[in-house]
């Protein structure tokens, strides 16, 4: 499916880009380091950030993906319990009754 010249050029921006470095002051932990200025796609506004609170904050973002991916493996091996319980069963909680041939 082609690409309009919009969802082009959305997708070649890039969501969080580096502006520049510099001593400063962090955002995130308030202590003075250096620091970059961030910009966000699509918003006006720049924040600053060391690179110690972007390291815990992609450390965030691991650990967060970690526990969903753990959450829906558990969520999946419980629904294939409940899909074999059901197969096993009559679907109302009842097991069958043995099939005559």
């Amino acid at each position: 499916m082609a690409m309009g010249m919009e969802g082009k050029r959305l997708a070649e921006t890039r969501f969080l880009t580096v502006v520049d470095t510099y001593a400063g002051f962090c955002q995130v932990c308030q202590n003075p380091r250096v620091v970059a200025r961030m910009a966000v796609a699509g918003w006006e506004h720049h924040g600053t950030i060391c690179s110690q609170c972007l390291n815990a904050l992609a450390d965030e973002v691991q650990r967060r993906g970690k526990g969903q991916a753990d959450e829906t493996t558990s969520k999946m091996r419980r629904d294939e319990a409940a899909l074999v319980a059901i197969v096993e069963g009559n679907g109302s909680g009842h097991a069958r009754a043995p099939q005559r041939n």
